[in-house]
This record gives structure tokens, C-alpha cells and sequence, in this order.
């Protein structure tokens, strides 16, 4: 599953940055989804109006399967790579990519080991309830 969140002016920006954050299917996350979503995209339309030569989007890879932590990190480096590897040639090459590792992905292991490979940027919290 895939959950994308962009501004509209993607393919005429001059620079793009792709956020990809892999979460777990789980009740604080996608219950909390319909909350912080208005607000998000209300920050993205105000990307897209003060920085018209900028487009941003947030692609969040999860799976109904996996809602808790120990059962996604097994597949986790998979899931990222075949969202990113699958998707490229539908999605506008970005200029800067940055993998944000979050609680679902505990040990940030699947986002730190596809994004070394790709050189890209790791953004990386572990919540005390991973560890």
C-alpha cells in the first residue's frame, strides 16, 4: 500500500524532494492519519505557492499485514525496495531523496541500508518503545 501526499506543481519545479517513510499498518498510525493529513497538505499547498520552483512528496510505503514493529522489520528493507525499484519510472526523478526512518521501522535498519546503497539521506528516529 501506498500513500502519496505531493504538491500539484511536480512536474513543472525545477527541484524535487521525495520523502519515503515505511510505517507499520498499525491503530496509532493510520487512526492519527485523518488527523495530521489536512494540515499536511495545507503545508504543501504553502510549499507550493511560496516556492513555486520547489515540489515536495511524502510517499509512506505500509501494508495491512504488518502493524507491529517485530513483524515488519523482517520485510522491511523488501517493501522499500520494491516501492522504490517499482514505482520510479511513474514517479518524477527527484533531486534530493530522504528516507525517514520512523518507530514502525525500529532499528531504521531497512531505510539506512536501501538509502547507503542509493546514496541518499536518512532521517532517523527510534522511539523507546522499539528498543
Amino acid at each position: 500500500m501506498h500513500i502519496l501526499f505531493s504538491t500539484a506543481n511536480v512536474l513543472t519545479a525545477l527541484v524535487h524532494v521525495e520523502f519515503i517513510n515505511l510505517i507499520t499498518y498499525g491503530a496509532s498510525e493510520m487512526g492519527s492519519y485523518f488527523l495530521v493529513q489536512p494540515p499536511y497538505q495545507s503545508a504543501l499547498e504553502d510549499i507550493e505557492k511560496l516556492y513555486p520552483q520547489l515540489s515536495v512528496s511524502h510517499h509512506i510505503v505500509t501494508d495491512p499485514v504488518y502493524t507491529r514493529c517485530a513483524d515488519l522489520m523482517p520485510v522491511g528493507d523488501d517493501m522499500l525496495a520494491k516501492f522504490y525499484y517499482t514505482t520510479r519510472s511513474r514517479r518524477r526523478t527527484a533531486n534530493f531523496t530522504v528516507f525517514i526512518s520512523n518507530a514502525a521501522d525500529c532499528d531504521g535498519h531497512a531505510s539506512a541500508f536501501l538509502a547507503t546503497g542509493l546514496r541518499k539521506l536518512v532521517l532517523s528516529f527510534t522511539a523507546l518503545a522499539c528498543q
